[in-house]
C-alpha cells in the first residue's frame, strides 16, 4: 500500500513538471512585426530583444542600414522592429558629382532626406516616383539658378534649370552667331547669381574708291609764241577700289583689315603745250627809254615781284587795275618779261612817267 502511494506521488510531480515547461515554453515563443522598407513580415522568436528577432528573420544590418530600436532593446508581442536599407545614389547636383547613402525607398524622398534646395522646382534625370533599387541609382539634378543676361544693350534676370549656359541663352531667346563671344564658357554651369555678358562681334567687307590725281605734263611748242599755253589734253582721274575686312564689336568698329588693293581705272595725264617761239618785238613810241633801269627800281627786274601788301605785281609793279586798264591779262606776274615791258610802255604813252612816282625818273637815264 505504501509502494503505491509512493508511485502515485512521483506520477503526479512529473505531470506537474511537464506542464509547467510547456506553460514556460508558450511564454517565451512570441511573434514580433518587423518591417523592412515599408514592408511587414511577422517573425516568431524565442529571443528577447531585437537582434535575435532579425536573427530569426535572417536579416543582417548593414553600415548604411536604420535599425529601430536598438538591438539590445527588449521585445515583446506588440513590439514592431523598423529596418530601412540604405542605398547609394550617384548624385549630380547642380554641376558637381557625389556619392551618398540615403535610406528613401523613392528619388523624391530622397531628394527630401538631402534637404535640396527648391527640389519641387528642380530638373531630374529620373522620375520622382522612381523606386531606389539596393543596387543603387544614378540621379542628376538642376535646382533653379537665376541668371542675369546682359545682351543687345540689356540686361535681364532669367530663372532656368538647363545644364549649360548656352542652354539657358537658348530658353532665354538669345540667339548666338558663331562670332559672338560669351563673358563665360558656353558650356559652363550656370551658377545662381551668375552674370553672363553677350558681345556681338560681327565681319563685313567695305569697298572704298577714291580719286587717283593725274600728273600734268607740259611740252614746248615752237610754233606758239613764249608766254603762250595751250590745253592739248585733259587730264583724267583714275579709280583706285580698296577693300577692307571690318570688324564690328556690339556695333562699333574695333578691327579694320586691307584685303583687297586695285586700280579700277589709270589716270591720264594733262598735257599743256608751252610756246618757245621768240615774240616779236612790237615797236612804240617809247622803245628809246630806259625800262630795264625802271625795272631795277621798282622789282629789282624780278618778273614775279610782289609787293608787301600783294597790291603791286611784276617787273614794273602794276596794280591790277592799271594792268588791265592797258590791256593786260591774268595777273601780271604770270606774263612774260617781254609783255611785261611792252604794257608799261603803253601805260607811259598814255600816262607818262608819272606812274612810277619814284622810279620813273630812271626811264631817262
Amino acid at each position: 500500500m505504501a509502494r503505491h502511494l509512493t508511485q502515485i506521488v512521483v506520477r503526479t510531480l512529473v505531470l506537474a513538471l511537464l506542464v509547467g515547461s510547456g506553460f514556460a515554453y508558450v511564454r517565451a515563443d512570441k511573434t514580433v512585426t518587423v518591417l523592412v522598407d515599408g514592408e511587414t513580415r511577422q517573425v516568431q522568436t524565442f529571443g528577447r530583444d531585437v537582434s535575435a528577432v532579425l536573427a530569426a528573420a535572417g536579416i543582417t544590418i548593414g553600415e548604411h542600414d536604420v535599425l529601430a530600436p536598438a538591438p539590445d532593446v527588449r521585445v515583446d508581442e506588440s513590439s514592431t522592429v523598423v529596418v530601412r536599407r540604405g542605398r547609394r545614389l550617384d548624385l549630380m547636383l547642380n554641376g558637381s558629382q557625389k556619392t551618398v547613402w540615403v535610406t528613401a525607398l523613392t528619388v523624391d524622398e530622397a531628394l527630401r532626406q538631402l534637404a535640396v534646395r527648391d527640389a519641387s522646382l528642380a530638373f531630374i534625370s529620373a522620375s520622382r516616383s522612381s523606386r531606389i533599387p539596393l543596387g543603387g541609382l544614378s540621379v542628376e539634378v538642376r535646382t533653379p539658378a537665376a541668371i542675369k543676361i546682359l545682351a543687345d544693350g540689356k540686361a535681364r534676370w532669367v530663372t532656368s534649370t538647363a545644364a549649360t549656359i548656352a542652354d539657358v541663352l537658348l530658353e532665354s531667346g538669345v540667339t548666338l552667331a558663331s562670332t559672338d563671344q560669351l563673358s563665360v564658357p558656353g558650356e559652363a554651369f550656370p551658377r545662381h547669381g551668375m552674370a553672363v555678358k553677350v558681345t556681338r562681334v560681327r565681319g563685313k567687307e567695305v569697298v572704298e574708291k577714291t580719286a587717283i590725281a593725274y600728273a600734268v605734263e607740259r611740252r614746248n611748242d615752237a610754233t606758239m609764241y613764249k608766254g603762250k599755253t595751250k590745253v592739248a589734253r585733259d587730264g583724267v582721274i583714275g579709280i583706285r577700289e580698296r577693300t577692307y575686312a571690318m570688324t564690328y564689336t556690339d556695333g562699333r568698329v574695333t578691327a579694320r583689315r586691307l584685303v583687297r588693293d586695285r586700280t579700277l581705272r589709270k589716270p591720264t595725264a594733262k598735257v599743256i603745250l608751252v610756246g618757245t617761239k621768240p615774240v616779236p618785238a612790237r615797236k612804240t613810241g617809247a622803245d628809246h627809254l630806259n625800262w630795264w633801269a625802271l625795272a631795277q627800281c621798282e622789282s629789282g627786274n624780278r618778273p614775279r615781284a610782289v609787293s608787301p601788301g600783294g597790291r603791286y605785281r611784276g617787273l614794273y609793279q602794276f596794280s591790277l587795275t592799271t594792268w588791265r586798264s592797258v590791256g593786260g591779262v591774268g595777273d601780271p606776274i604770270d606774263a612774260s618779261r617781254e609783255e611785261q615791258t611792252y604794257r608799261a610802255k603803253r601805260l607811259y604813252l598814255r600816262s607818262g612817267a608819272g606812274q612810277w612816282p619814284h622810279c620813273g625818273r630812271r626811264l631817262f637815264t
